[in-house]
């Protein structure tokens, strides 16, 4: 029965296979419109968020890591006495761990999710050495969020408690053998960026060191602050590390993948939205950056701009509105700065650019070009119409561009100092109130 260790990725690699697999199309919101708005966003938001058509870059990243873990499995399974060799003396090897990493938002943990999805399930098989049968798990799926060694990290895979007793090393001797045991093929680590702060990248370099020492193949997620981070490290543990990077970027506003997730949106609202589609699609895009998060955040804060209006249907018009609204704020001057980047290629917020020199696409710099000129002209042309001609055009409304600067709230005219009429007054009627009581 040891070739269910063998045979259980059989099928796994296929593209098309993995595509069926871990595409999501939820199933429309429904009647959401007789709740109180920021209730009935919830639940936009909430579906909207189930929402995954994989890409070229998530669908070869997928393969790739099925194809390394059925390797190793058939690698430690090709025969029954190799088997039972490993469960007590397992081969010390040392693997290099595939960094995922990419902008927040992006869609990262959507893809290891995806993953997830895409591996085999348990599976019971029994061998000659154990008397009652095993359960083969395909991978081990560990999270640094509130861990605080690589050390409790090996204590919770064992089911331990960790103790001074036992030392790192000999935790990661019993994990290699329960791996091995398990039929364990791949690591996944990811969260990283919940753990403890004030200790610096040491931590996160004893967290991946700790998991690459076990001789899985492994894939962390990390965001692009963190890859700075680790390239800071020494030599040693830099081409251990983020020796084999996979840079995940927004898809392109003219790709089909974008034009199937913004068709999904639209299906998913049940049809509340009334805009023609292709020019919805470009300006989710103008304000998102093509990230995916921040385009259901966007939509969903254009509905609750649309229910502020009366309405249960999203226009163009809400787009604009949510885009300056103070709940979309932090992703605004995310999405402004990225774009900046994209042409320049500098700036000193290192969470927005790439650790590994990685450009900006060609099709996006082109996109954010000919944005920022249509701006440009824009500006030109309003900046030569004439105090009348500026009224009639903001009268005419149509000047909708949401990236323009939003006008300033007038400001009060000041009360002017008090006489001593008016200090009089106010004693009086004050005295009286009080008297009332």
């Amino acid at each position: 029965m040891i070739e269910i260790m063998r045979t259980r990725f059989d099928g796994l690699l296929d593209i098309e296979h993995i595509r069926k697999k871990v595409t999501i199309r939820p199933e429309p919101v429904g009647d959401i419109d007789h709740l109180p708005p920021m209730l009935a966003a919830h639940f936009l938001e909430m579906t909207l968020r189930r929402i995954f058509l994989p890409n070229q870059f998530s669908l070869e990243l997928i393969a790739e890591l099925v194809g390394k873990a059925a390797a190793h499995s058939a690698l430690r399974s090709t025969s029954e006495q190799v088997f039972v060799k490993e469960m007590y003396y397992p081969t010390p090897v040392e693997t290099f761990p595939i960094c995922l990493t990419g902008l927040a938002g992006v869609g990262k943990s959507a893809t290891i999710e995806a993953l997830l999805r895409a591996l085999p399930g348990p599976a019971e098989f029994k061998i000659d050495h154990c008397m009652t049968s095993l359960t083969a798990e395909s991978h081990w799926y560990a999270s640094a969020k509130g861990k605080s060694s690589g050390k409790q990290l090996l204590a919770d895979f064992l089911g331990i408690e960790p103790t001074t007793r036992e030392n790192a090393a000999s935790l990661q001797s019993r994990a290699q053998q329960q791996a091995n045991m398990r039929g364990i093929s791949l690591a996944i680590l990811e969260e990283m960026q919940h753990l403890t702060p004030g200790k610096g990248v040491a931590l996160t370099t004893d967290f991946l060191l700790t998991m690459s020492g076990i001789g899985l193949p492994m894939v962390y997620v990390s965001n692009f602050s963190l890859g700075h981070k680790l390239l800071q490290r020494n030599q040693e543990d830099t081409q251990r590390l983020v020796a084999q990077p996979r840079v995940m970027w927004p898809d392109a506003p003219e790709s089909t993948v974008w034009a199937d997730f913004i068709d999904a949106c639209i299906a998913a609202s049940a049809g509340r939205v009334r805009s023609e589609r292709k020019v919805f699609s470009h300006e989710i895009y103008r304000g998102t950056y093509g990230l995916k998060r921040a385009a259901i955040h966007l939509i969903v804060q254009a509905y609750v701009q649309a229910r502020s209006q009366n309405r249960n249907y999203i226009e163009l018009g809400d787009i604009h509105a949510a885009y300056i609204s103070s709940a979309y704020y932090s992703y605004r001057i995310d999405v402004e700065e990225l774009e900046r980047i994209a042409i320049k290629q500098k700036t000193k917020r290192y969470d927005l650019l790439c650790p590994f020199g990685t450009p900006t696409r060609s099709n996006v710099v082109q996109f954010i070009r000919t944005e920022r000129d249509n701006r440009v002209a824009q500006a030109a042309f309003k900046c030569a119409l004439t105090a009348e001609e500026r009224e009639t055009h903001k009268s005419l409304k149509l000047d909708t561009d949401m990236k323009a600067q939003a006008p300033k709230r007038p400001k009060r005219k000041p009360l002017g100092k008090p006489t001593s009429d008016d200090l009089g007054n106010a004693f009086t009627n004050f005295f009286d109130n009080n008297q009332d009581d």
